[in-house]
């Protein structure tokens, strides 16, 4: 334990797997535990800035809410932040009402996805809160801390100075009974200023992917862009990260997987990035310098149907790209044309044929009860997915995040139940007028998972693929949760 006070402690309020999976029965050695890259990164930027920085995942740690406050009250922090996504808002409120309760004078920030969407709706749902920041948040959470530091971290000093706090871009605070939100924070044009995510501050080695994500441990999760130039009405990205995507330079990524391989011996990088490909002259520079570093690597990575061709793919697959997640969505074209998704049915069979040719598997994500569908339309989307003969399918529920064109279009095309702990993607909480109610959405869900991946010619195909007892475990740990979802 470090001797020195720790200047800001970032708590993450992940989700339990009962949470996460809707109740469903997942064991949770069964994966898809993922590093808190955001509040990572803005831990490595303050340290970078000389600042003490600890981070708290609660379910990586296997800590509870009392287990948290004795950290705290050991630790001392100045600064505690709190960082929720939509489906952990309601329990990072439960963190920020017990934390102001034990120390009320502790300067408490909440920031994250959620809060650069809701802003100062958050004050009125939970006014222990001191502080909100929103957008991209290094530049401004180091401007913030160093203001605290310049009030030597008093509350009653900070809050005092609203003359200043004004003019902090990308913050929200109250101003005796006024609720103040500063103008927005400019976006970061070169990301290449941003330091490696400080993984070291949790248990990294816990960070274990479901087994349809990964084919060698140890994986390392990275994140080496911002910003998607699509316009699907379902993605919030545009709130925080804005519609130009930035990347860091290929070369700077080339010195995080050698760092990755070096200090956590990972032979597989996921790529958590909205879409890799974007940019085809980026993707082949950076294919290029993993080919003549020879880095003894594999990775996939998440795609748009429209950015990729033959040649780019051939290139993926020569750097070891051994796998592309696809937002497919749908089998049905009008209900694309509905969520902008700006693809047809048939090019979505052209590139998976190509993506198949080159000898990458496929991951194709759906979204079932689309605004528009019915079960009719439902069904088409399964069969759809079993005629592209996809390694795997991810089947969610359609889920209208606040700040996004689907959810401000909701109404018009079903129900809308906006209760924050059950935008998982697993419950539905939202049903189009074609369905009778929620039941049947999840009813629909768990038919097109058996019905995928229950197929005589399914199984067979991925039993043919098995080489080592690592492919036996991963596969019988899939099945497992095959089971649970169906």
């Amino acid at each position: 334990m470090k001797s020195e006070q720790t200047d800001l402690l970032l708590i993450f309020p992940s989700l339990s797997e009962k949470e996460r999976f809707a109740g469903k029965k997942v064991r949770r050695n069964a994966g898809g535990f993922l590093p808190p890259l955001g509040v990572l990164s803005l831990a490595a930027f303050l340290i970078e800035e000389r600042y003490n920085v600890e981070v708290i995942e609660p379910i990586l740690m296997d800590i509870n809410m009392t287990q948290i406050l004795n950290y705290i009250r050991k630790r001392d922090p100045k600064v505690i932040g709190i960082s929720v996504l939509t489906s952990m808002y309601s329990k990072g409120i439960r963190y920020a009402r017990k934390i102001k309760r034990q120390f009320p004078n502790k300067i408490l920030l909440m920031g994250g996805h959620h809060i650069t969407l809701f802003r100062k709706n958050t004050f009125k749902d939970c006014p222990s809160i001191d502080f909100l920041i929103f957008g991209e948040g290094e530049l401004t959470l180091l401007n913030l801390m160093n203001f605290f530091r310049k009030k030597s971290y008093s509350y009653e000093k900070v809050v005092k100075d609203y003359k200043s706090l004004n003019k902090i871009k990308g913050i929200g605070f109250k101003e005796k009974k006024k609720i103040v939100i500063t103008e927005p924070r400019e976006l970061i044009p070169n990301l290449d200023i941003l330091p490696f995510p400080a993984r070291h501050l949790i248990p990294i080695d816990k960070c274990i992917p479901l087994p349809i994500e990964y084919k060698r441990l140890p994986v390392i999760h990275m994140m080496v862009s911002r910003g998607c130039p699509f316009n699907c009405t379902y993605c919030s990205t545009h709130a925080a990260f804005g519609h130009k995507a930035r990347f860091r330079s290929p070369k700077k990524v080339i010195e995080e997987i050698k760092f990755v391989i070096k200090k956590y011996g990972a032979r597989q990088i996921s790529f958590w990035d909205d879409t890799l490909t974007i940019n085809k002259k980026w993707m082949t520079n950076l294919c290029n310098l993993i080919i003549n570093e020879k880095l003894d690597i594999i990775w996939n990575c998440y795609s748009h149907i429209n950015t990729v061709d033959d040649s780019l793919l051939r290139k993926m697959k020569e750097a070891g790209c051994f796998c592309i997640w696809y937002g497919i969505e749908s089998g049905n074209e009008d209900l694309l044309k509905i969520i902008n998704k700006g693809t047809t049915l048939d090019s979505i069979r052209r590139t998976v044929r190509l993506t198949q040719k080159n000898g990458i598997e496929i991951r194709g994500l759906f979204m079932l009860a689309l605004p528009g569908e019915t079960p009719e339309h439902a069904k088409r989307t399964i069969n759809f997915a079993k005629e592209l003969d996809l390694d795997y399918a991810q089947f969610t529920a359609t889920t209208p995040h606040i700040g996004t064109k689907l959810f401000e279009d909701a109404k018009r095309y079903g129900t809308l139940k906006v209760r924050y702990d059950e935008f998982t993607q697993q419950s539905a909480v939202f049903v189009p007028f074609g369905y009778k109610n929620s039941k049947e959405v999840e009813k629909m869900i768990k038919r097109a998972n058996r019905e995928f991946y229950f197929r005589p010619k399914y199984i067979f195909k991925h039993l043919r693929k098995i080489r080592s007892m690592e492919d036996m475990k991963r596969y019988l740990t899939g099945l497992r949760l095959a089971f649970a979802f169906s």
